[in-house]
């Protein structure tokens, strides 16, 4: 599959309107939209929707085919289509003027982007290895590539579809850069190779149906993520033949660590294959005979967290007790287990680092700010792995530590401060392997786990619990069956009092098994030490899985919502808002809303620590105290709380949504704050001038207007041809 650049106007806007709205992987990316949207520029999610029950998740061509938002109707190929196009198109034409003024400045990036592509990714390179890894016949379609600046992510990729065949593929070139671009351009060309005409018999969907047969959920998930997986890494070893330093992006984005056992046996002999040791017949056998070996099941479903964690506790529990075999395991599994570990965090690292977005690097050393600068030029888990290449790992460890207990404080950086400082001292041999596979396990981040991104963390909090309150029983539920085996074998004496729900002692210890093998995460068998699972051994046997045919196992990610450390309660709680105009009077509910109301009432009377947007420094006095409201849209809103002016300040800090279901904006002239996402409130404030149910679900409602001539009032601010300045804000509470 060969491809030409191509460019879109209209596609670039939808993308970043989608982007806007749902795709922005967090409230630390920039976003280019003032918050909150108006009803017009929403129905662009409306329109998606619609167009997804034809096109699935991709997008019609016909989209970029339109040289204006106005032209996306007259282009419809599919009457099933039009009522989107019609959402799509209202919605463009209402969000164009900002979007538009936004994108010229990524043009540079654009095209140096495209020079990259076009020296990276020369056909005669690529075409022929690809179409034979993927079983495809080499063909002379052209696909249009379209470099864009703005995707919704994850993914940040995607296809343009007309009549359910792909005509071009979208990737975000500001996200992906240098090597790491090439290598998202190969996969979505793979994929589209994949998804393009029939299926001859070499099709790497028919080869693997062929060897791994099965109609059950677990069976053909298996399938699904073993594709993904060998196309991510024939992509990535094409653009390595290149460029040697490239890391691949099923590492650095996360389906290694994701998927990781079966990602290890496809990693194991597939770039035999590409490498040219094997043939691509024998790759896939010996890939089918390895995960024959267990149910599909051992190989789709995550890693649990709670039973590696189990296992190290109840091993040193053992070990210390003096039980020699315990000893002799549990040493030496923790260097591997310290890897496992370690890596893990370090691409996690990688990916928090990308919360900057927003800093305001002068307040802080050169240094510092260049690191900031540096790790957000594109995705931050590519950019990390350059950093610690260059810099060496204890000064990127370094400076990430200043990074997260400095401008990351504001969006939960603070808890991952001390991770990166544990990390550090652990490559630089300052902690032995105990001690930091201890920490990794008890260190949390701001809202849970620091495993919650790959692994399912469900349990994890109950076994730490377990393990501070030396509660074995619990710890013993959670464990490997080996490790279950050992404390079975383990002398009595040492147990005397202990609730032996295990069973009898077995009358021979050498019953217990001594061949663990792998010892490593992916390379350990269902039931071993390190194992990630605490299921009995049989439990993943290839005929006789019980579970095979349920259906796939959803990762859990619970989450912590942290709230502010301290809280003022309140029975009753108003605000006078004195404008350059006149006092508006607002009626609060902190009954309903006690975190926000209180965080609005002590920025307002500065009774609460705040840090000035201007100067990076700690405010003094209220925070509101002077303000402009930078934004006023009659008939829709009028906005203020930045002291920066612009729509992207904060007070330093965010706080969690308290969203209520008995206060929505179907009513005008509600009071709510403004955030740039789930979880992002900060110290900017909006009051509705008229019904808006499309912000319902997106927005905490602390209260509403008081009186009819603060409701005229604020009618008047939002059409004043003046700038209107909030001098100050009067707090009356009980």
């Amino acid at each position: 599959m060969k491809f030409r650049h191509h460019r879109s106007t209209t596609l670039d806007l939808a993308l970043a309107l989608h982007r806007e709205l749902t795709g922005r992987t967090g409230s630390w990316e920039l976003n280019f939209l003032p918050r909150p949207v108006t009803a017009q520029s929403d129905l662009f999610r409306e329109g998606l929707r619609s167009w997804a029950k034809t096109v699935g998740s991709g997008l019609p061509a016909f989209l970029a085919a339109a040289p204006t938002p106005h032209d996306v109707t007259r282009l419809v190929d599919d009457e099933r289509l039009r009522p989107g196009a019609h959402l799509v198109s209202t919605a463009l034409t209402a969000a164009a003027p900002a979007l538009a003024e936004a994108l010229p400045a990524f043009e540079d990036l654009r095209k140096q982007a495209a020079t990259e592509i076009n020296e990276r990714l020369a056909p005669e390179d690529y075409l022929a290895p690809l179409c034979a890894a993927l079983g495809t016949t080499e063909t002379d379609r052209t696909l249009d590539l379209h470099l864009v600046p703005l995707a919704p992510a994850p993914p940040a990729t995607g296809f343009l579809i007309t009549a359910g065949r792909i005509e071009g593929v979208y990737v975000d070139c500001r996200r992906f850069r240098g090597s790491t671009l090439a290598d998202a351009v190969l996969t979505m060309l793979g994929w589209a190779q994949l998804k393009s005409g029939a299926l001859p018999k070499s099709h790497l969907s028919s080869e693997l149906v062929r060897r791994m047969p099965g109609s059950s959920p677990y069976q053909r998930r298996l399938r699904v993520i073993l594709t993904k997986i060998l196309v991510e890494l024939t992509a990535g070893h094409l653009v390595r033949t290149q460029d040697a330093a490239h890391r691949p992006c099923a590492d650095v984005l996360g389906t290694k660590w994701r998927y990781a056992r079966l990602y290890s046996v496809a990693e194991h002999h597939w770039p035999r294959y590409l490498d040219g040791d094997l043939d691509r017949a024998e790759a896939l056998d010996l890939i089918a005979a390895e995960l024959a070996t267990h149910s599909p099941r051992w190989f789709v479903d995550s890693v649990d967290p709670s039973s590696l964690a189990a296992d190290f506790y109840l091993l040193e529990w053992l070990t210390a007790a003096g039980d020699p075999t315990a000893r002799a395991r549990l040493y030496r599994w923790l260097p591997h287990l310290s890897a496992d570990l370690a890596g893990h965090l370090d691409n996690v690292i990688g990916n928090e680092l990308g919360h900057y977005e927003r800093a305001r690097t002068h307040h802080y050393p050169q240094e510092l700010a260049d690191f900031i600068t540096e790790i957000n030029q594109g995705d931050s888990r590519a950019t990390w792995q350059q950093i610690r290449r260059t810099r060496g790992h204890g000064q990127a460890l370094h400076l990430a530590t200043e990074a997260f207990a400095g401008p990351g404080i504001e969006f939960g950086g603070e808890a991952w401060a001390p991770v990166a400082a544990m990390m550090r001292r652990y490559v630089q041999h300052e902690l032995p392997d105990r001690v930091f596979v201890d920490q990794c396990f008890t260190l949390e981040h701001n809202n849970g786990s620091l495993f919650d991104k790959y692994h399912d963390t469900t349990t994890t909090r109950e076994v730490l619990d377990a393990q501070a309150a030396t509660d074995l029983d619990t710890l013993l539920i959670h464990a490997s069956a080996e490790v279950r085996e050992l404390w079975q074998a383990h002398d009595l004496n040492t147990t005397q009092g202990h609730p032996l729900w295990l069973g009898p002692r077995p009358v021979e210890p050498a019953a217990v098994r001594t061949d663990s093998p792998g010892w490593t995460l992916t390379g350990s068998a269902p039931g071993s030490i390190g194992c990630g699972d605490r299921s009995d051994r049989g439990a993943f046997h290839p005929q006789h899985d019980p579970l095979l045919t349920s259906p796939v196992r959803v990762r859990q990610m619970p989450a912590r919502r942290p709230s502010p450390t301290s809280l003022n309660t309140y029975r009753t709680l108003a605000a006078v808002l004195h404008t350059t105009h006149g006092d508006i009077h607002l009626a609060l509910h902190p009954d309903e809303t006690p975190y926000t109301a209180d965080n609005f009432a002590t920025l307002a009377t500065g009774t609460r620590t705040w840090t000035d947007p201007v100067t990076g420094t700690p405010g003094e006095g209220g925070f509101y105290d002077g303000t402009v409201f930078h934004r006023r849209v009659p008939g829709f809103v009028v906005q203020g709380g930045d002291r920066l002016g612009t729509g992207h300040g904060s007070a330093g800090y965010r706080i969690p949504d308290e969203i209520h279901p008995d206060r929505n904006f179907d009513r005008p002239f509600q009071l709510a704050m403004a955030n740039l996402g789930r979880d992002s409130t900060g110290s900017q404030f909006f009051i509705t001038l008229a019904p808006a149910p499309h912000l319902n679900g997106h927005y905490t409602v602390f209260g509403e207007v008081a009186d009819d001539h603060s409701k005229e009032l604020l009618a008047a601010i939002a059409s004043s041809s003046t700038e209107v300045r909030l001098n100050c804000v009067t707090i009356a509470a009980t």
